[in-house]
């Protein structure tokens, strides 16, 4: 109904979205990709709620070409929306950063959200925790996170992976722990 702009719009997200997941079936893709991959979720997810989802994405500039295993921070930024801000009619904010911490990167994916249930961040710890002993079907919805972090300990080591923490002023942040490694050009 006279939309045409916006599915425009929509399709042309989608199409960013889709190339990244599909990329020629790679393991790793340099920040800048994920980051435009995570970028395209989140500007669908905006005109999916008419705007009221903000979000700010800040990535230190030495860093976009280090590589890191690709699809990592979408199903974190989804657990944000659906955990976190959709309690509060998704009006609220995630804020994703990146830098080199030491010798490895550091990713913070900060949302506004209501923060975890009571409980809820001791049962995530713990299936974080022991992530080689879980089996892929959760109770809820916590596949993503298990995903995310198998993935990170088969491809870069067990002493990288994903941890929550709780804000002091409410939400929730994982913090993504990986290697530094710079895309050889």
């Amino acid at each position: 109904s006279n939309q045409n702009d916006q599915v425009v719009t929509i399709l042309t997200y989608l199409s960013d979205f889709f190339r990244t997941t599909l990329s020629n079936g790679q393991s790793f893709i340099r920040i800048a990709e994920e980051q435009k991959h995570v970028e395209s979720y989140l500007k669908i997810q905006k005109l999916r709620f008419r705007d009221i989802l903000d979000y700010t994405i800040d990535i230190e500039e030495n860093i976009e070409e280090y590589i890191i295993p690709k699809l990592l921070l979408q199903p974190l930024v989804e657990n944000s929306l659906l955990h976190g801000l959709k309690n509060k009619g998704y009006r609220g904010e995630i804020v994703i950063t990146a830098k080199k911490e030491g010798n490895a990167i550091e990713i913070l994916i900060r949302d506004s959200g209501s923060g975890f249930m009571d409980g809820r961040k001791d049962i995530i710890d713990e299936m974080l925790l022991h992530y080689d002993k879980k089996h892929a079907k959760l109770e809820g919805n916590s596949i993503g996170i298990l995903n995310v972090q198998k993935r990170i300990k088969l491809l870069c080591g067990p002493k990288y992976g994903l941890s929550y923490m709780e804000n002091e002023t409410g939400g929730v942040t994982a913090r993504l722990l990986l290697p530094h490694e710079e895309d050889a050009k």
